[in-house]
């Protein structure tokens, strides 16, 4: 006892440096995930490194809660989100989930328990960690306007605005959480630098375009305000019933025509999301109990699609729209396709869990700063299943990040789950408690021991791809072999490894790794790389059957088109090959270009050799450019 008192003693001595050191590193750990480099293979592949390793780091700091009910972890939200992470465990054991994705789970489960022990400290300072919030997204939203005004590169060559992702979602969905933590902040001293940071915040949602974000500012907007001014209690009051049907007239008067010009503003965009959103829900009813598994849904639903156009079942719209997709812009889809109804049931339940707090919080008479710390992590929960209704979120650092804090200072203000008399020994005996901390320190190490080697793997698979850029193949090659036991479950490290050996012309190598990477992805490259490679060797029907799926992964495209005419021809399947160039000419491209004028011109003049020349006469009749003397 004496020695455990002074150990406790030690602990609350260093309590008063250790919250906002912890805050700090809090802080730090939201920063790391908004961080895009090129020091790996992927640009966004520093972001999840660096959050994990953060994330476990503070995970295992010790910190002495200053004992009382509210503290302990026994929350309904916690064990719901745990079980669901031991559901993504089971998919990894069951080779039906990916490590990647496991090892972010599972992070992001320790960071929910860590931030949940210390919001529950007796005067914890949760305006410190709101205005760390509110910085980081101040100098990221100046970082957006720089870019509109050319002072920063993008980091995406299509977009001029992107933030410090290189995707300009994942920061406007990150801005607009944040937008909480502004409207805390107003209520403070420093209320005109709030508003001078939220004006900015709003000028870089404008200019990142992203329409999830506007509707994720607003709620948060909305549902902070009317918690905070009891806006619920005013409907359920008889005297307002006229005044609340009026209100809600106005709105849908001004909803409509937004959601409208939403729509319109990337009608190209929601349409192909629609696409996505149908052949994801038939992919849910072919394996609906337990999905197919954590972390495929890229590869799998591109060949779902690839299969329903070769089948002819897609429309001539769909087709326009068609194209490879990593996300289904849908979390709940996302989730009953890779978890089935068990892995959705588990991730609804936990933010049922979330969202059903505030009946309770009605009950109860808290007023002042207290509540309205819970009505900023309410709005932003709200906010976040609004948007992960229509983006990706779960599997966005940054985004997932936030969701979890605010996800923790709900659960640091909720009673603890009541279990029976018998089932309290594990709170209360020593034992237990020794063996659940020693557990939760040997994970943290071993899944940090699969970081670093998984971290430095990548690292050397981006400096083989520098090397092979610079025709340096020797070097290349020997960087590879060693890399297979750390990053062998990586599609990136077969891709790469097989055009390192296409580029020297081992092809039967290149494609043994194009076959390796095909279990892990189904992206056009790695189609593309193992037709090259049949061509090469001569097996023209294997790579006509490997250029079919890459149209039909994406038929908007004309490169992949010409090279499946080629393999036609080589294969001398003439019938074929005509009615591909005639398909060629007649298909319009999105953004026109002279690359795709040089296609259609080599198809009308292949057909003129082939004999097709009386139906490419009547097609051109009309045509003042048209010359037949050009195509003989």
């Amino acid at each position: 006892m004496g020695k455990n008192f002074i150990k406790n003693q030690k602990l609350n001595l260093l309590n008063p440096f250790l919250k906002p050191l912890l805050t700090v590193f809090l802080l730090i750990i939201i920063l790391i995930g908004l961080v895009n480099t090129e020091t790996f293979y992927s640009v966004t592949a520093f972001a999840y490194y660096g959050f994990c390793i953060a994330t476990l780091f503070f995970t295992i700091i010790p910190y002495n809660n200053t004992v009382n009910n509210k503290s302990k972890i026994l929350k309904t939200p916690i064990i719901l989100f745990g079980l669901w992470c031991l559901y993504v465990l089971f998919h990894y054991f069951s080779n039906t989930g990916t490590l990647v994705f496991t090892i972010y789970c599972i992070c992001l489960y320790f960071l929910l328990l860590k931030a949940t022990i210390l919001f529950s400290t007796a005067n914890f300072n949760f305006t410190q960690l709101f205005i760390g919030i509110a910085t980081i997204a101040s100098i990221e939203s100046i970082y957006c306007v720089g870019q509109f005004l050319g002072w920063f590169k993008s980091q995406n060559e299509l977009f001029k605005v992107t933030g410090s992702w290189n995707n300009p979602n994942v920061i406007a969905i990150f801005l607009a959480l944040s937008t909480p933590a502004f409207l805390f902040l107003f209520r403070g001293k420093n209320k005109k630098t709030a508003l001078l940071g939220f004006i900015t915040l709003l000028i870089a949602l404008l200019l990142l375009k992203c329409r999830a974000a506007f509707i994720g500012a607003i709620l948060s907007i909305i549902v902070f305000y009317g918690l905070e001014y009891n806006f619920i209690n005013w409907i359920k009051d008889k005297k307002n019933r006229s005044s609340a049907k009026a209100l809600l007239i106005i709105s849908l008067l001004i909803i409509i025509p937004i959601s409208s010009q939403l729509y319109n503003s990337k009608k190209a965009s929601a349409d192909g999301r629609k696409f996505i959103w149908k052949l994801s829900a038939q992919m849910a009813t072919e394996k609906p109990l337990s999905g197919y598994g954590y972390g495929f849904f890229e590869k799998e639903y591109n060949l779902f699609q690839a299969d329903y156009i070769k089948q002819g079942k897609a429309t001539a719209e769909e087709l326009a729209n068609a194209g490879p997709v990593i996300m289904p812009h849908n979390e709940l889809l996302l989730n009953v396709v890779e978890g089935g109804i068990i892995g959705l049931l588990l991730l609804l339940f936990f933010f049922g869990s979330l969202l059903l707090v505030v009946k309770k919080r009605e009950k109860e008479t808290v007023t002042g700063c207290d509540n309205s710390i819970f009505n900023l992590s309410y709005a932003g929960i709200v906010a976040f299943i609004a948007m992960s209704m229509v983006n990706s979120t779960i599997q966005m650092v940054p985004i997932m990040c936030l969701l979890i804090i605010y996800a923790a200072i709900i659960c640091s203000m909720l009673e603890p789950v009541q279990l029976p008399v018998k089932f309290t020994f594990p709170e209360t005996n020593k034992g237990i408690s020794i063996l659940t901390k020693t557990t939760i320190a040997s994970v943290n190490l071993y899944v940090l021991y699969l970081l670093f080697g998984m971290a430095t793997a990548d690292n050397l698979n981006k400096k083989a791809a520098l090397l092979k850029k610079e025709k340096n193949y020797g070097q290349a090659l020997q960087i590879m072999p060693d890399l297979a036991k750390n990053i062998n479950s990586f599609s990136d490290y077969w891709k790469n490894y097989a055009v390192i050996h296409l580029e020297i012309k081992q092809y039967s190598k290149a494609l043994y790794c194009m076959e390796k990477a095909k279990k892990l992805s189904s992206l056009p490259d790695i189609y593309k790389g193992s037709g090259l490679c049949y061509e090469k060797l001569h097996q023209y029907p294997k790579a006509i059957r490997e250029y079919e799926t890459l149209n039909a992964l994406y038929p908007p495209k004309f490169l992949y088109k010409m090279l499946l005419l080629n393999a036609y021809l080589k294969n001398k399947d003439t019938a074929k090959t005509i009615a591909l160039a005639q398909e060629i000419i007649q298909l319009n491209p999105k953004i026109p270009s002279e690359k795709v004028n040089e296609y259609k011109y080599r198809c009308r003049k292949l057909l003129w050799k082939l004999g097709v020349r009386k139906q490419l006469k009547n097609n051109f009749n009309l045509n003042n450019n048209f010359n037949s003397k050009r195509f003989q």
